[in-house]
């Protein structure tokens, strides 16, 4: 299992280097590969903060790249999750995937952040 890193995800699923793109999805389509939790974070960050990417736009790509490639992702179900919440809220990621970790695998979330308690109170009565 091959570890990618932000800018091999990058460069896939924003195709802007077409030289890079295409060393990419080599490495890609001949490995199976696995992105931890911490790259995705790096991901989404770049492409909301540096490309300025909306959230929707975000979840659509990433839900591309995982459903069309062989990666592995770290909680698969409760990462996913999480990264519809972030589509459809303010919060950051990390709220996202620990409020999809509460949905998805049914772990209590410990926290002093009031907005994302509420969001998990929403989650828990949904």
């Amino acid at each position: 299992m091959l570890l990618i890193d932000a800018n091999i995800a990058l460069r896939y699923i924003l195709n802007d280097d077409k030289e890079q793109a295409q060393r990419v999805k080599d490495i890609i389509d001949n490995n199976y590969i696995e992105m931890p939790i911490e790259v995705l974070s790096e991901v989404v960050y770049v492409l909301k903060g540096v490309y300025g990417i909306s959230r929707e736009v975000i979840y659509s790509k990433l839900l591309y790249f995982f459903e069309n490639t062989e990666c592995r992702i770290p909680h698969k179900v409760a990462v996913l999750s999480g990264l519809q919440y972030y589509a459809s809220t303010n919060f950051d990621f990390v709220d996202c995937v620990l409020a999809g970790y509460y949905e998805a695998e049914d772990r209590e979330v410990a926290t002093l952040d009031v907005g994302l308690q509420k969001l998990i109170a929403r989650i828990g009565n949904g």
